[in-house]
């Protein structure tokens, strides 16, 4: 949806007449099935059309509408117009736009979103509820304000109330378009951008308007108060707007983290260059322990090799990296201590897009994920521990695009079956591809690297510039040859904390031996004797067959119901007894099967270390 909107002001002239006025354009309007909402707001003997199209084509199709039912005859005078949208659509309505007189402002689809509407909501018209905020600012610096747009989109995006945000301009003049469902979520907006304060770097507020029905604006009053602004009352009117779903991006305080988290994780690459070892400890600390008390930060550690410093973070969002950045923003630099060389940020093209502010102002390439993701469920520790994670960083450059999706696409299926690999996928940034894998071990690492051998693929296509290892010390030093050989460059743990644990592998939970463990092999060692009482059901089954007929009044009692009923019960239970059985043998044999592969590859390693 390229969403377009008129902003029509009048001067009421003759009060029973444009009553009657509106009321006709409003049913006119009803029709058009490009239109969204439509409505007229009042304030004083101001009015204002508040109205919304699917796009460029919807608001010609109104125009012509309106010039077939005609204008206000003198009931009220048209002060100005403006025409709000993507500058694809506002580029067809330039005539139009040049036949009222109308500004046309421009989006920034950096700093613009709207959320999904329900299935159905474009034919339903329902009266028009809407709360709108109108903000108009003087441009002071624009290179200042394109990051601290995009990041007040992105914070918004994560309110459940709020249908569509975005920021217009037109020369020096800013305009944020902004709606939402009722007063409430006004007033968490507010709330949720009260700490955002860089606007007043490079703007000045120079008008603020609230529109919407009485009831919500009785609400919003004492606010508006305070801010200043103009408060217009809906008088009439209709929408087509009802949410798909509540917005699924939660406040990063209320982030609960499952299993799966790392399907989907941002991931920030920060390089340093030491500047000043005495203070960089302490530092380091401080940025940490901060850190450790995010909701959404998956882990978080610092690396080293030489004076080179990396900063190894993951979180479960964009929302969590954001609030990251802004916490890290009040604690403060690493004032002269290391001095920030480069960055990127790593994860779903549909997370970085709500980053994109953040990083044009830190200078930060954004890598897009480009392949299938594997990915382990993990044990989660909100309590933190110590970061033991192995992380591998390698880069190359596309020189032939025709073989890369494939050969990325086996590496994928390929890592999917080793048990030490955490999340292994692909991202993308222009020309450059980086391989995002970690893994709990040294060992693990060097899996991965005998597994993928025989994949030659990508090389045809695309050439290694960088490799990097990153994990605790310990690990670190069973790689060193490995590295030398591949020429990687290998950066040692320093500090650092993960909130979750990998799984133990199901080869060592099925001989771990604790107590539900124990419990189970003794059901499953009672329910295989059940098929002997299946047979003996059988047999008793037989023989009353056989010897009924011989010793007929003599037996009459074992050949009630029950005595049928009681063997057929055996007979069945003894079947479920032999398929639990057998299932459990298989899984036993998987696991063998497994166990041997690690090991076997564990051999290729050591044989070629050799």
């Amino acid at each position: 949806m390229a969403l377009c909107t008129i902003h029509a002001y009048f001067q009421v002239l003759d009060e029973a007449k444009a009553m009657s006025v509106m009321k006709d354009f409003i049913e006119s309007t009803k029709a058009e099935k490009g239109c969204l909402w439509y409505a007229w707001d009042r304030a004083g003997d101001k009015l204002f059309c508040n109205e919304a199209y699917a796009d460029a084509q919807a608001v010609l199709t109104h125009m012509e509408t309106l010039g077939k039912v005609g204008n206000f005859d003198g009931a009220a005078k048209l002060t100005s117009i403006e025409f709000h949208g993507p500058s694809v659509e506002l580029e067809k309505l330039r005539d139009t736009a040049k036949a009222v007189n109308a500004v046309m402002f421009t989006e920034d689809q950096n700093a613009s979103f709207m959320h999904p509407m329900a299935p159905g909501a474009a034919t339903a018209a329902a009266p028009a509820s809407l709360c709108t905020v109108h903000a108009y600012y003087d441009l002071t610096d624009e290179g200042k304000a394109e990051p601290v747009l995009a990041d007040l989109a992105a914070k918004t995006k994560t309110e459940k109330g709020c249908v569509y945000y975005g920021w217009t301009k037109a020369g020096d003049t800013l305009f944020c378009r902004e709606g939402y469902l009722d007063s409430e979520a006004v007033l968490a907006h507010l709330s949720n951008v009260a700490s955002c304060n860089g606007l007043a770097t490079c703007t000045r507020l120079r008008r603020l308007e609230i529109h919407g029905p009485a009831p919500q604006l009785e609400k919003l009053r004492k606010p508006a108060e305070q801010m200043k602004a103009q408060c217009f009352e809906r008088h009439a009117g209709f929408q087509r707007v009802e949410m798909a779903t509540a917005v699924k991006a939660s406040p990063v305080g209320g982030l609960r983290l499952g299993g799966s988290v790392l399907r989907d994780f941002c991931s920030i690459h920060a390089y340093y260059k030491v500047t000043d070892e005495a203070s960089l400890g302490g530092l380091l600390a401080k940025f940490e322990a901060r850190t450790k008390a995010e909701a959404g930060c998956l882990w978080y550690a610092w690396d080293r090799a030489g004076d080179r410093l990396f900063c190894n973070e993951a979180y479960a969002s964009a929302e969590a990296l954001l609030a990251h950045v802004q916490h890290l923003e009040k604690v403060g630099s690493l004032q002269g201590a290391a001095k920030l060389t480069d960055i990127e940020f790593h994860g779903p093209s549909a997370e970085l897009e709500k980053v994109m502010g953040t990083a044009k102002k830190l200078g930060a390439a954004l890598f897009a994920l480009e392949s299938d993701v594997n990915f382990k469920p993990v044990d989660l520790r909100p309590e933190g521990q110590p970061a033991d994670l192995c992380t591998m960083h390698a880069y190359f450059n596309v020189e032939d695009e025709s073989g890369v999706k494939g050969a990325l696409s086996e590496l994928v299926q390929k890592s999917r079956a080793e048990e030490s690999c955490i999340y292994y996928g692909w991202t993308r940034a222009g020309s450059k591809l980086f391989c995002r894998e970690g893994y709990t071990s040294a060992d693990g690492i060097l899996a991965h690297l005998v597994n993928v051998s025989t994949c030659g693929g990508l090389t045809k296509f695309a050439k290694p510039y960088r490799i990097e290892i990153h994990g605790p010390k310990a690990e670190i030093a069973k790689l060193k040859d490995t590295a030398d050989k591949m020429g990687a460059v290998c950066y040692e743990r320093s500090s650092g904390f993960q909130h979750f644990q990998a799984k133990a592998s199901l080869a060592l939970a099925r001989t771990g031996g604790d107590g539900l463990e124990q419990l189970k092999k003794m059901f499953l060692r009672l329910a295989s004797v059940l098929k002997y009482f299946g047979l003996g059901g059988h047999a008793v089954e037989i023989f009353l067959a056989l010897i009924g007929r011989l010793l007929r009044r003599r037996l009459t009692l074992f050949r009630a119901r029950w005595m049928n009923l009681a063997a057929s019960f055996l007979i069945i239970a003894g079947h479920l007894a032999e398929q639990s059985k057998q299932q459990e043998e298989t899984h036993q044999y998987l696991d063998r099967i497994a166990i041997l592969e690690t090991q076997l590859l564990r051999l290729q390693v050591r044989e070629k270390a050799q």
